[in-house]
């Protein structure tokens, strides 16, 4: 290692020399013509660094004598370098011959080249390692996760891996990238928690009261009887103090039935209307005039319920039966009836109207 040119050294190991400054020389007696005045040397000061030359670190410098040592170490580069020497010496030893022929010297530089490279592999051979161990831990913080890459870069990885690039060319590229921030390490985002604010336990809403009884509207008979073939009557609906308020502003049905004394329909529907109580007005009245086929007797039916479909109902069942009022008579007063067919209650009085085909088809009227 000691005998290659000073060049070589100091591109591989070290930073070469400053040369010296010198002060002026005395000028020649012959060009002055006499006898040469003494002077004084001027002082020339040096600078304090090395300009455009950066500074190597300590883990740089670390890192070159470890590769000097393996370098000293090899065996093929401590035969080249015994090698070496021998052929200096020779080489040397040629100037003072004179009959030494440029072919023997071009031969002579042969050799000394053929050592040169010798050493000159074994450096690249070393220096192909550590670049490898370099890659391998590269590789092994990419595919960890510990930084984070663009999918194509995987080819480089896979290219190096194979041996189809060097890892010089493997580095130069991860190197960039890193720099430029494409590869990096995972960004972790801080989590800031948010205090618990305790909220005050809310205040349960109070059940809301949709109950219906047969007691909240009351049914009375106003007059009805048969005149002139038609049925034509009245009927007073008064929502009690029993009624829930809920339904106030609320649509409540009330279904009208008209059949002969044997217990057929008079009409081919049945007649619904519809009643609205509000907290000021609690009374309602319905006019009825409704033909009776000819029929000169009737049994009236009135049911009070929440809807055709849901026929839960807010008042008792109003049953009469009205007859043809005589000329020149006063019209005969209904006779209120309790029990019959329809006395078996809501479920009696539905299963009546369904039987009989009323229920699907029915006309809305006052």
């Amino acid at each position: 290692m000691s005998l290659r040119s000073g060049t070589q050294k100091a591109k591989k190991f070290g930073t070469p020399t400053e040369p010296t400054s010198t002060g002026p020389k005395a000028p020649s007696p012959r060009a002055t013509g006499g006898t040469p005045t003494a002077t004084t040397p001027q002082t020339v000061t040096k600078p304090t660094g090395t300009r455009g030359v950066t500074p190597q670190q300590p883990a740089g410098i670390a890192v070159q004598e470890k590769f000097k040592q393996q370098l000293q170490n090899n065996p093929i580069v401590k035969a080249a370098t015994q090698t070496l020497r021998n052929l200096t010496q020779t080489q040397k030893s040629y100037k003072h011959q004179r009959f030494t022929t440029d072919a023997e010297k071009a031969f002579l530089q042969s050799q000394i080249d053929a050592e040169n490279q010798k050493i000159t592999n074994e450096e690249n051979k070393l220096i192909e390692i550590e670049l490898a161990s370099n890659v391998n831990q590269i590789i092994s913080a990419l595919e960890s996760g510990k930084q984070l890459y663009p999918d194509w870069f995987q080819n480089n990885i896979v290219q190096v891996k194979t041996g189809q690039i060097t890892s010089k060319e493997f580095l130069d590229s991860y190197y960039y990238l890193s720099n430029q921030g494409i590869i990096h390490a995972p960004i972790i985002e801080e989590v800031f928690e948010e205090p618990i604010i305790e909220l005050p336990e809310a205040i349960a809403e109070p059940e809301i009261d949709i109950s219906i009884t047969d007691n909240m509207i009351i049914q009375r008979l106003d007059s009805f009887s048969i005149i002139n073939g038609r049925a034509i009557g009245q009927i007073t609906f008064t929502a009690t103090d029993s009624f829930n308020p809920y339904y106030y502003n609320k649509n409540i049905t009330n279904i009208i039935s008209f059949k002969t004394p044997n217990g057929a329909n008079i009409l081919p529907f049945v007649k619904q209307n519809t009643l609205r109580f509000t907290a000021t007005e609690r009374t309602e009245k319905i006019q009825y005039d409704e033909g009776m086929n000819e029929n000169t007797r009737a049994i009236v039916e009135s049911f009070v319920w929440s809807g055709v479909t849901q026929p839960t109902p807010f008042s008792k069942q109003l049953k009469f039966e009205i007859v043809t009022a005589q000329e020149g008579q006063p019209a005969p007063v209904p006779t209120v009836q309790t029990s019959g067919f329809m006395g078996a209650g809501v479920a009696g009085a539905i299963a009546g109207l369904i039987l009989i085909g009323f229920i699907a088809d029915h006309k809305r009227g006052k």
